[in-house]
């Protein structure tokens, strides 16, 4: 839950105000579904997160989840090849691993569930093509240091 607030929340709020103070209006929007159906009320009651709407703010909660994974594969891969194991390299692999953990209900919603909770496949494309983007542009400031 200190994925979705901290994340997407604080950081819409920012944008909105943001954009307020120089007198531009930031359409509203729904983050979740009003009406109440039995396959839904079900899945309030086993305590599983709704994704099934499409919002801007799964985005980066999303992109923050698969940028983890993708660093503790990554940092994994490069502790099994070095011969020498850094403190640095083990820490960044703990905190890489804590993240990803709890990002597990992001990853369930992504490729593992089949109800209409999952996360919407636009979402998830939308948040792997700006994690690729945010790569790049990380990768050309870094190859240009």
């Amino acid at each position: 839950m200190w994925m979705i607030s901290g994340l997407s929340s604080f950081l819409f709020g920012c944008l909105e105000l943001s954009l307020k103070s120089f007198g531009i209006a930031m359409p509203g929007f729904s983050l979740t579904v009003k009406v109440q159906e039995d396959e839904l009320s079900k899945r309030y009651e086993q305590g599983t997160y709704e994704f099934g709407v499409p919002s801007p703010l799964f985005v980066p909660m999303t992109m923050a989840a698969v940028i983890n994974l993708t660093t503790l594969v990554i940092r994994s891969i490069m502790l099994t090849l070095r011969e020498r194991i850094s403190e640095e390299l083990v820490m960044q692999i703990l905190l890489s691993g804590f993240v990803t953990i709890n990002c597990w209900p992001i990853y369930q919603a992504i490729a593992l569930r089949s109800d209409k909770g999952r996360m919407p496949t636009k979402v998830t494309l939308i948040s792997i093509c700006l994690t690729l983007l945010l790569c790049i542009i990380v990768g050309v400031i870094l190859q240009a240091r």
